[in-house]
């Protein structure tokens, strides 16, 4: 039988017709654990959650696609009429739900919630020394805050966002089971489950983490990912708390200067990294990768939009990310957003997933919402007077104080993977732009290609899951 996310999820053999399904065929145990590969001691467990942190880089995930999607599916990118047709369908609003590249994400992060599952599960049977209990429970934590993530990019890519109806569309399915040794077949949750389930394993990796290690989540990356989780929410007060806890703990701060700001990028961290992925030579993606994808010595095909690049002001130093060339056999005038991945076909750039000017933004955000426009205010302001030399403090009020927020965070976040989700949860429209040979396109939030179709093989194997997402 051609098996899909039934056996995903369980975590099990599989044989998927999909563009890139060997990769999970050939994953290693410490990537995939089986029922006879159980967690069992310290070594064990830690295998298995840097399986999850492997996980997280392939391509499907933040490797390539968690970063670049919400950006092409925005006003913020488009694919160069010279490409080497990737992402074409998602570009031009045409996805199937035979395309491979939805099956693959579903598939891979799917692994990633059943290795995690399988930790949790299993953790409590492992047997520690008593020196070994501190790293243990840290690593624990780790594995709920990797789930919780991961169901939440899930709920992102294939549901509507949570303030269509109040969480009520069909979210994803649950599972927390890890490998039974049984078939399984969820149905979906609803989005409003999901984000439930999201919540607490976030807070339950915040109770148990102890540690802060570059490149691992912690409990501060895990308060700003729940803090940005309650933003999307609209649950304006819990954002509020969260992001006030990191950003008054004063373990991160914002970077001072334009050098600063430059540095951070690349194959290093930052003073304002909470939680970023670190790629090395043998992690190498090369040309499959984000950095792989904007590089014109790799494929070069994604270039960014004149109207994002006129959003930031001539003072403002983040605008040199984006720099004006030709693209051989493409645009003659086109823009490469290169300054965020430098290494570029190398693939191994960093990937920042939370930053400490994110936090911020999510706190003025939520502040504006709850009427503190003061405060909403210093925190746009923090931000924003530290990445443009002639920035002055700004002065709005009601909707505008939020239009201003929205726009900082397009400027501070473009490329990082948020644009088209702050479009979505704010239930805005903006002109989807392309190359040259194609028509632009005036965009609602509630346009069916801004979601994933759930896999054609997901549907003809799991009789719990009968209608995909509309529009498909």
């Amino acid at each position: 039988m051609n098996s899909f996310s039934r056996l995903v999820l369980l975590g099990i053999g599989l044989l998927v017709v999909t563009s890139c399904s060997e990769e999970f065929l050939e994953q290693t145990p410490q990537q995939d654990l089986s029922i006879d590969n159980a967690v069992e001691d310290l070594t064990s467990l830690r295998a298995a959650v840097n399986g999850i942190y492997s996980n997280f880089q392939n391509p499907n995930m933040y490797g390539w696609d968690l970063p670049l999607l919400p950006e092409l599916r925005g006003d913020n990118a488009y694919i160069s009429f010279n490409n080497a047709g990737r992402f074409q369908q998602h570009d031009q609003f045409t996805l199937v739900d035979l395309d491979g590249r939805v099956g693959d994400e579903w598939l891979q992060h799917y692994s990633a919630v059943v290795n995690a599952s399988n930790i949790i599960q299993r953790y409590p049977d492992a047997t520690f020394l008593s020196t070994e209990t501190d790293q243990a429970q840290q690593l624990f934590g780790e594995a709920h805050a990797q789930r919780g993530l991961t169901y939440w990019n899930l709920v992102k890519l294939f549901a509507q966002p949570y303030t269509n109806d109040n969480g009520q569309s069909p979210g994803v399915p649950l599972n927390n089971e890890g490998t039974t040794g049984e078939l399984v077949s969820p149905p979906r949750a609803s989005v409003a489950e999901v984000y439930n389930q999201v919540i607490a394993d976030l807070e339950m990796g915040i109770q148990l983490m102890n540690t802060q290690t570059d490149g691992r989540l912690s409990a501060a990356a895990a308060q700003a990912l729940l803090a940005k989780v309650h933003l999307y929410k609209e649950d304006w007060q819990n954002a509020e708390t969260l992001a006030s806890a990191v950003i008054e703990s004063g373990e991160y701060t914002l970077y001072a200067d334009s050098a600063a700001w430059f540095g951070s990028w690349g194959m290093n961290f930052g003073s304002e990294d909470l939680f970023a992925l670190v790629n090395t030579g043998t992690d190498n993606l090369g040309t499959n990768s984000i950095g792989g994808i904007i590089d014109q010595d790799g494929y070069g095909d994604v270039l960014a939009t004149e109207d994002l690049l006129s959003s930031y002001s001539d003072t403002d130093y983040r605008r040199s990310f984006i720099v004006r060339g030709q693209r051989v056999g493409g645009e003659e005038d086109a823009l490469f957003p290169v300054g965020k991945y430098p290494e570029g076909e190398t693939g191994q750039d960093y990937i920042k997933i939370m930053r400490l000017s994110d936090v911020y933004l999510i706190r003025a955000e939520a502040r504006a919402e709850l009427g503190n426009e003061d405060g909403a205010r210093a925190d746009l302001d923090a931000v924003a007077s530290r990445r443009d030399a002639a920035y002055t403090d700004s002065e709005a009020t009601g909707d505008a104080l939020v239009d201003a927020i929205l726009e900082e965070r397009r400027r501070e976040l473009a490329f990082e993977g948020d644009r088209v989700y702050d479009l979505m949860r704010r239930k805005r429209t903006w002109t989807k732009f392309r190359n040259p040979t194609l028509d632009d396109e005036v965009v609602s939030w509630d346009n069916p290609q801004l979601i994933n179709p759930i896999p054609r093989g997901e549907l003809d194997n799991n009789p719990n899951i009968t209608e995909n997402n509309p529009g498909y």
